[in-house]
């Protein structure tokens, strides 16, 4: 077993942060490798709920997405499994009074050494992770930024 951690602050509340996270349709701005990704079972974000994500690189792969946990606003948990690989991972969004919000994440990889287009699934997994989270914060921190703006006029 491989485990993971990163974590962003951005100046998003946790509602912003997660009305952000939470809008799969956004998710290509934050790592473009996505296809189609599709709610196959229950509610969106509700425990059981699950999302079929298509890779489209490093190779074309779907991932069934299984929500176990979800708070909206504060944490949300899923397994993901694909290519022999199961991944758990959570994340919570907590409130930096006066700052926003610190995004934290983590999981735990369990594979039988796979590698993907060449590389390891835990190499891909942690430069994804880094990935998308920068570029979420950094959504996150436009949409603040433009609030405060339109606010100013």
């Amino acid at each position: 077993m491989f485990s993971y951690t990163y974590s962003v602050i951005t100046k998003a509340s946790p509602v912003l942060a997660w009305e952000v996270f939470s809008d799969c349709r956004r998710w290509n701005n934050f790592a473009n490798v996505y296809g189609e990704l599709r709610w196959r079972e229950g509610q969106p974000w509700e425990p059981g709920s699950r999302l079929e994500i298509e890779l489209l690189r490093p190779v074309n792969a779907i991932v069934d997405h299984v929500i176990t946990i979800c708070t909206p606003a504060q944490k949300v948990g899923w397994i993901d499994h694909a290519l022999g690989v199961a991944i758990g991972q959570w994340v919570t969004f907590d409130a930096i009074p006066g700052k926003g919000t610190r995004v934290h994440t983590w999981g735990d990889i369990v594979h039988g050494g796979v590698t993907v287009g060449g590389h390891s699934v835990e190499n891909l997994v942690t430069s994804f992770t880094q990935t998308w989270y920068e570029n979420f914060r950094k959504a996150c921190d436009h949409l603040v930024d433009a609030q405060i703006t339109e606010a100013a006029s």
